[in-house]
């Protein structure tokens, strides 16, 4: 990967040269007054993947941590429902 640097200040080309020449495997610096204030690489696809597939839940890790009664979905009895508050 090479670099280019840029002053802010004299930014010769466009955002969208800028973004043409990351493709072009580039790594542009940007600086103000030869300070470095910016640093544009390009992401990797394979690291966005590897980030999204680490965050995807994994079926049955947490078995048995919760219990759910055999009586879930019967109807609630009167009682219930005809509480005064």
């Amino acid at each position: 990967m090479s670099n280019k640097t840029f002053d802010l200040t004299q930014l010769p080309i466009s955002l969208i040269e800028l973004l043409s020449l990351i493709q072009d495997d580039q790594e542009i610096v940007i600086t103000n007054n030869n300070i470095p204030v910016a640093r544009l690489t390009r992401l990797n696809p394979i690291t966005q993947m590897s980030l999204q597939s680490e965050k995807t839940p994994k079926p049955g890790i947490n078995m048995g941590a919760m219990v759910m009664s055999d009586d879930f979905d019967e109807p609630l009895p009167d009682e219930f429902w005809l509480q005064n508050p």
